[in-house]
């Protein structure tokens, strides 16, 4: 059934809470994967089609940046000096949370001592904005610590963009492990897999090496990015199928409807309003909306937690006449055309003329 604003300039907009709606987990605290149904569904007339665009949304900013199953854990090992790590000798957790360049460095430092029994010493540079390392074991067998950073059985989930191994800027686009050692002599760093290590530098023990490009010597870590998981938040719906292109799916189309950038701190609210000014608006090839599925991720389409708090969207939808296109003809169509008929014009005259003779000579 129509409606009567569908012939008007006006807009409908419909509101959604998650807290009304059907949760698409077995999680009950998980607010980001839901369907809702409206009690009547909208209809779009024949001679219409709908533009749909995110109306307003707001987002408390519960979730943390570090979370378990994303970027909480790093494996590593120690062994002795100028030894290959071939295999994980543990792994370190961080608590889930939000952290900061120093806070993160702090908690990496202790629970790396207190897994291994040795000394990592950590440096923050403000002005590079990476990290300088300085290892020190406790005995021959861990004079050497290796981040298993792109070896370790959680290399898909560490967090190794965040603490500055950007495999863009380390080993020429390259991951690989890296290593520090000291055997009381010399303090070295470099990179290796689970077969052979290449030295990058050395000096003396007492140095750091890292984010200073200490000497001169190249070097291969990228700037500390402690948002690197989640730096934009993405609404998906199941009716966005058509209109937006995704990198992330090989420049086909997504499900994304809106990005929503992170433009406040944690523990405030997340906001887009009309106010805002333009926004994208989507053709839908629907003419029945019954059931609307929406999904918060990361722009690695992964689940947001929001740790049980609700949140809400409102989509706006633009009722617009279709408009019949004229596709234009073809150039060499229309002389092939003209070229056709007035050939065929001049062989019905041939013809006409044909049969007027034979009705001569017949007398008639």
């Amino acid at each position: 059934m129509s409606n009567i604003e569908t012939g008007t300039g006006a807009s409908r907009v419909l509101f959604i809470n998650s807290q009304d709606t059907q949760l698409q987990t077995t999680n009950p605290i998980l607010t980001t994967d839901y369907l809702f149904i409206p009690d009547e569904a909208i209809t779009v007339p024949p001679h219409h089609t709908i533009l749909m665009s995110l109306h307003h949304t707001s987002i408390p900013f519960s979730f943390y940046n570090f979370q378990r199953g994303r970027n909480v854990r790093l494996d590593f090992t120690t062994s002795a000096y100028n030894t290959t790590a071939g295999a994980d000798t543990g792994f370190i957790e961080l608590t889930e949370g939000n952290y900061n360049a120093r806070s993160l460095m702090d908690a990496i430092v202790s629970k790396i001592n207190t897994a291994t029994g040795g000394t990592l010493a950590m440096v923050y540079d403000r002005d590079t904005l990476k990290y300088n390392w300085r290892w020190t074991g406790s005995g021959a067998g861990n004079q050497r610590l290796t981040l298993r950073i792109a070896n370790g059985a959680n290399a898909e989930f560490n967090f190794k963009d965040e603490i500055g191994f950007n495999k863009n800027v380390f080993v020429e686009g390259i991951a690989y492990d890296v290593y520090f050692e000291n055997n009381g002599v010399n303090f070295r760093c470099g990179f290796s897999d689970n077969a052979a290590s290449t030295q990058l530098f050395t000096t003396t023990s007492a140095d750091f090496w890292g984010g200073d490009n200490t000497a001169g010597t190249q070097s291969y870590f990228s700037v500390v990015d402690v948002n690197a998981a989640i730096r934009s938040l993405y609404v998906r719906t199941n009716l966005t199928q058509h209109s937006i292109l995704d990198s992330a799916v090989g420049g086909g189309f997504s499900s994304i409807l809106a990005r929503i950038p992170i433009d406040v701190n944690s523990g405030g609210i997340i906001t887009i309003s009309p106010s805002d000014g333009s926004v994208h608006k989507l053709i839908l090839k629907v003419k029945e909306i019954t059931a609307i599925g929406v999904r918060l991720t990361d722009q690695k389409n992964r689940l947001i937690n929001l740790n049980g708090l609700d949140w809400d969207i409102s989509l706006q939808f633009d009722f617009i006449e279709k408009v019949d296109l004229k596709i234009p003809k073809d150039k060499r169509l229309e002389i092939h055309e003209r070229l056709y008929k007035e050939w065929k014009d001049e062989d019905e005259y041939k013809k006409e003329e044909r049969q007027q003779l034979k009705r001569l000579k017949k007398g008639e």
